[in-house]
């Protein structure tokens, strides 16, 4: 048992890190290696804690509280899951993620070596392959973690360690204030914190699948975390001192595209590029694999298996192939506010489903979430319309407001208020199946 543990652990880890490790994550990390400079430490740990700790909390939240991301969002309110899985499959995943991992494919990939082909091509290439090795939902993860992985892994390690033993220049002093706190919110600003809880049911049910109980799922959980935090900062940690040493090279607002697409080509030339296009191929399309697959599932079960999982699938590949065409940035726009109003709540419900067992009532959830979301509508109506001026004076008034938390220390406050006005009152409970017997999680 320990031999196949430590082995489905392994797998189940790397495909866990092969769905977050999409085209923003490849991304973001030199970026915050040319603002950090010198100090490209501090700024990795930052990124470490905001975009890989974070999403990994995830898993392991959903799998304290039950086996799903309903047990947790249940908490909040029995209709709270619907609701959160409904925006995130419809207007982030299938318009958002899905589309941005396709239009990332091309700029990063495809246009720099074959500037020729149009983005519809690629855009319906990438999102044919998606519906081929997300068709079979039994064999997802073995997919991604035997295969898929492997090989981006395998791309990546030859650009990485060429740029640590041969690196393009020395890390400079930028004279960035605080490193680590514009990484942690850059990496905030990713949103692979719900693609972690959209993607927890999927790692949970396949450890399952594999004939995991319950108390067995969560070591094994627990050590297929443990393998994607180590994974993805191996990653993330080389490609920020990559960045880095590229500080006295490129200017502090060179776009993300241009300056990983050059430090590669300084680093290994056309070689570099292609293998940079091909990790880059490889992880958009692990990712909108395993996400495509996860909201396509709950979409099945919301229509009560009326539309098979197929034809779902089908549809969610027609819109992103209708959203991709219009480029990463159009997206980016367009998902910006729907993502500032979500994440800080699933912030609020990841950590309290990790303490879950010492609150006394569902009342925390329910007052830390209304608080995060209220406030978080805030942010979102500014990054519409900047010049509410009344509005920015509001939100200034809460501490961490130019940081971007103005949501954080009044969510704590919404938590303790609504654990006072819901005490003694029950917790939620959802029904778990354990190997032919149904026993209720209360926690």
């Amino acid at each position: 048992m320990k031999k196949h543990l430590i082995k489905d652990s392994i797998i189940t880890g790397l495909a866990l890190f092969s769905t977050m490790f999409g085209a923003g994550n490849l991304i973001f990390p030199p970026q915050i290696g040319l603002f950090s400079g010198s100090a490209w430490f501090l700024g990795a740990m930052g990124l470490l804690l905001g975009g890989i700790i974070l999403p990994v909390l995830a898993l392991w939240s959903i799998n304290n509280v039950g086996e799903g991301a309903e047990s947790l969002m249940g908490h909040v309110h029995p209709k709270f899951y619907d609701a959160f899985y409904l925006v995130n499959s419809t207007l982030l995943a299938m318009g958002s993620t899905l589309p941005k991992c396709a239009a990332s494919t091309h700029e990063l990939a495809v246009a720099p070596l074959f500037p020729d082909v149009p983005i519809w091509i690629t855009v319906i290439v990438f999102f044919a392959l998606v519906y081929f090795f997300a068709k079979d939902r039994e064999s997802v993860i073995d997919k991604l973690g035997k295969y898929m992985t492997p090989l981006l892994l395998i791309l990546l390690a030859v650009v990485l360690i060429k740029g640590v033993v041969d690196p393009v220049g020395q890390p400079v002093d930028t004279g960035i204030e605080n490193p680590f706190g514009s990484a942690l919110l850059t990496a905030y600003n990713t949103g692979d914190l719900t693609v972690g809880i959209l993607f927890a049911g999927v790692i949970i049910g396949d450890l399952r699948r594999r004939g995991y109980d319950r108390k067995a799922s969560k070591k094994a959980a627990f050590s297929a975390g443990l393998v994607c935090v180590a994974a993805l900062f191996a990653v993330y940690g080389t490609m920020t001192y990559l960045g880095a040493t590229g500080s006295g090279i490129y200017p502090q607002d060179t776009p993300q595209t241009v300056l990983l697409s050059g430090l590669i080509r300084q680093i290994m030339g056309t070689a570099g590029i292609a293998c940079l296009g091909g990790a880059v191929t490889l992880a958009c399309l692990t990712t909108a694999v395993g996400l495509g697959s996860t909201v396509v599932s709950f979409l099945y079960t919301f229509f009560r298996e009326k539309i098979p999982y197929k034809v779902l699938l089908l549809i969610a590949c027609l819109i992103g192939v209708f959203m991709g065409i219009t480029g990463v940035q159009n997206i980016v726009n367009y998902v910006t506010p729907i993502f500032l109003v979500i994440y800080p709540a699933c912030i609020v419900t990841t950590v309290l489903g990790l303490l879950n067992r010492f609150l006394p009532n569902d009342g925390f959830y329910k007052g830390g979430v209304l608080v995060a979301l209220i406030l978080s509508l805030g942010d979102a109506v500014l990054s519409v319309f900047p010049n509410l001026e009344w509005l920015k004076h509001l939100m200034s008034i809460f501490p961490l407001a130019e940081m971007g938390f103005a949501w954080l220390i009044p969510s704590i406050i919404g938590m303790f208020v609504g654990g006072l006005l819901y005490r003694g009152k029950p917790k939620f409970s959802l029904p778990v199946t354990h190997a032919g017997e149904t026993s209720s999680v209360s926690n």
